[in-house]
C-alpha cells in the first residue's frame, strides 16, 4: 500500500520549491503556491505536513492560525500532485494535521472547500454559522477539536491578510 511506504513530516526551508511545485500542479496556478511560502514563512503560527514518497513530495497541506476566535486554525491549502490523487495523500494528510492541532491544544478548524470532501472528517458548515467570516459560505465548514468549542461563539473569524490577495 502506497501509504505505508509515505513519510509524513513538517516541511523544511530547503524543502520550499518543492512544496510550491506541488500547489502550483495541484491548482494550475501559482496563488496557492505563493500562499503556502507568504504563511509558512510569517510570524503568524502555523503547521504544515508534507507527504513524502522516496524522497519525492507528492502533497503538503497547512493550517493557519486566525484572528478573532480563540485556538482557531484555517486548513488551507491542501495539494496532492495529480499524478498522486487516487491514493489517499490528502485524507491522512488531513487527518494527521487535524491530530497535530488536538495534540498541540487548538480549540478548532476552519477549512473553505467542498462539504463532501471535508464532511467525512467531521467538518460542518453549521459549525461555522456562528462566526462573522469574509469567506461565509456553505462550503466555509468548522470542525471542533475540543467537544463544544464553538457552542457559544460568535463574532469575527479573521483570516490572515494574504488569503485577500486572491486574484
Amino acid at each position: 500500500m502506497i501509504l505505508d511506504k509515505t513519510v509524513f513530516a513538517p516541511t523544511t526551508h530547503a524543502q520550499m520549491t518543492a512544496v510550491k511545485i506541488i500547489h502550483e500542479r495541484a491548482f494550475e496556478r501559482s496563488f496557492e503556491a505563493e500562499l503556502v511560502e507568504s504563511l509558512l514563512f510569517d510570524k503568524r503560527a502555523t503547521l504544515d505536513m508534507a507527504a513524502i514518497i522516496d524522497g519525492q513530495i507528492v502533497g503538503h497541506a497547512l493550517l493557519t492560525a486566525l484572528d478573532g476566535q480563540d485556538g482557531a486554525l484555517a486548513l488551507a491549502p491542501l495539494a496532492v500532485d495529480p499524478d498522486w490523487r487516487d491514493f489517499l495523500i490528502g485524507t491522512e494528510l488531513v487527518r494527521r494535521l487535524i491530530d497535530d492541532a488536538k495534540d498541540q491544544g487548538w480549540k478548532s478548524i476552519f477549512v473553505l472547500g467542498d462539504p463532501v470532501y471535508y464532511g467525512r472528517f467531521g467538518f460542518s458548515s453549521e459549525l461555522a454559522d456562528c462566526v462573522d467570516c469574509v469567506f461565509q459560505c456553505r462550503e466555509l465548514q468548522a470542525l471542533e477539536l475540543e467537544e463544544g468549542a464553538l457552542a457559544n461563539v460568535s463574532g469575527p473569524l479573521i483570516y490572515p491578510p494574504q488569503f485577500s490577495a486572491e486574484p
